[in-house]
Parts: C-alpha cells; structure tokens; sequence
C-alpha cells in the first residue's frame, strides 16, 4: 500500500471550516435530542425553555451568527490513519486555522497567555488545543470541539478505588452534576472517561463528547453479562441520563425531567490498583464536528 501525504494546509482548511461550522450550527442529532426530550418534559416552563434553545439555533444558523456568546476554547483533533504522512506542523496550523476563523466569524477572543499573572487576552482564540493520535484504519480525520468556560469548569475528576465499580462511577458523575450541574447551562451532554491514567481519562472524557448522541433515556433491559461490550455501555449510557434527569435540575436549572440529553462513555485499560473517572460536561450548545480528509 503506498504512502498517502497530505499536507497540513489541507488539515487547516478543514479546521477553520469546522471552527465556523460548529460555531453557529447545532448538530443534528443535538437538535433531535432537544426535541425528543422535550416531548417529554413534564414541566411548562422546561419545554418552554428547550423551545427557546431550538429557535436560538434556528436564528444563528439563518443569521450565520455564533450560537453563544462564550464561542468556546477550540480542541482539534487529528487521527491519522495508517500509512498517512502529515507533511508539515499540525500545531502552527491549527493556531493559524482558529484565528482566521476567530476573525472571519467574529467570534470572542476569550483565551488568555497566562492563566495565574498578567492574563493578556492573545486577541484571537490561540493557542488551540490540538491532540494528534495515530490510527489502524485508512481513514484520516479531523475534529473540532468548542467548550465554554462554564460547563469546563464544571468538569471533574476523580481517582476512585478499584472496589467502587460502576457503583461509585456512577455516584461521581450525580455527585458532581448534583453540585455544578446547574450552572452549566442545561441540559446538559456528558463526555465519561474511564480508566487509562490521571491524564488519559479527561482526554477520553473530552473525545467522547465527539461521538454521536443517542436519544434515549431509557435504561435497556437485560443482564450486563448477557450483553456484548457494546451493548453494555450503551446500558449504562442510558442508565446515566435517566439518574441525571432524576436529580429534578431541568432545562435553565428551572426545574423538571430534563437535565441531560445525552451521555457517552470512553474507556481504556488501566493499573489494576487504580479506577480514573473523568466526567467532562457540555452545556446544550454541544459545539463539534468530525470530517474524513
């Protein structure tokens, strides 16, 4: 199999495209989360604010207007596939891709060069966060996530023992959306990373937000060990929605039966003295977008 090459400027035209893209437009599958969930939203004032969410995406999509005033801090990332050589800095491209995004699209500067001294704004949106992984498949991709700084700040992690189990995973992530859920703008979209190391489950966390949302809040029934590891996380997927929605936070954290849209789970083998959890929350303007180049 020959060499595939692709060169860095493509990768950066696909990222100020998605930087754009995202920023005024609402997913589908975000869209169709909002709506099934507002069907069934027992209080009035909770659909009426999930009514007011939707028209928001529906006059920044016609206005081209960003969809938030917090445009977010942007994460890329590239996965390239196998036998692909990036001819060229993935990261000075990136930079470069998010600040002309950042001016064509008139998007607030809110990154700083310092987090503790002076906090200079850098006026454009850089540096971005870009995290680069090599993949088995052919196929090379790119993806963009914009976060604001309420929901960031509401993420967590936790290192937990090995003997919580889902038990205490699951205790965590109501723990921390019962303390911060409410000042996140929701509903809410959680990204749960487990396992890997104190830095690779808030990675995983973050990707997971990538991934499709599914629109269903409904634990599926059966035995876990009856059930294909797909099918088991898919579970306890639907299994984390339903409790969240419990909690009674609601739409505007005005209260009712919708306080999360959609949850999805990464995991990654782990030191068997050890059980990472990190739980990264969205707000309802999840903001990515993954194409193929």
């Amino acid at each position: 199999m020959p060499m595939r090459v692709i060169d860095a400027s493509k990768i950066g035209e696909a990222i100020e495209s998605l930087c754009l893209d995202i920023s005024t437009t609402l997913g589908d599958d975000v869209k169709s989360a909002l709506e099934f969930f507002r069907s069934g939203e027992r209080s009035e004032l909770g659909r009426r604010v999930i009514d007011l969410i939707i028209e928001n995406a529906r006059v920044a999509l016609e206005k081209g207007v960003p969809l938030c005033q917090d445009t977010g801090v942007f994460s890329v990332y590239v996965t390239v596939g196998a036998e692909t050589l990036i001819k060229g800095d993935i990261e000075a491209i990136a930079a470069s891709a998010v600040a002309r995004a950042t001016k064509r699209g008139a998007l607030r500067s809110s990154i700083v060069n310092n987090p503790l001294d002076e906090r200079d704004n850098t006026k454009d949106n850089t540096p971005a966060i870009v995290d680069v992984t090599i993949s088995n498949d052919e196929k090379s991709t790119v993806g963009v996530l914009a976060k604001g700084g309420g929901c960031e700040n509401a993420s967590r992690i936790a290192m937990l023992s090995p003997g919580a189990g889902w038990k205490g995973v699951r205790e965590f992530v109501l723990e921390t959306i019962s303390e911060v859920g409410a000042g996140s703008c929701p509903p809410l979209a959680l990204g749960l990373g487990i396992g890997g190391s104190f830095d690779r489950a808030p990675a995983l966390a973050k990707r997971a937000l990538l991934l499709p949302l599914n629109s269903s809040s409904t634990s599926q029934s059966g035995q876990r060990e009856k059930l294909s590891p797909a099918e088991g996380v898919a579970m306890r997927e639907a299994e984390l929605v339903e409790a969240v929605n419990c909690l009674g936070i609601g739409p505007g954290a005005l209260g009712g039966t919708t306080t999360c849209i959609g949850a999805r789970i990464l995991s990654a083998p782990c030191h068997m003295a050890c059980l990472p959890v990190a739980l990264s929350v969205n707000c309802h303007s999840l903001r990515r977008k993954v194409i193929e180049i």
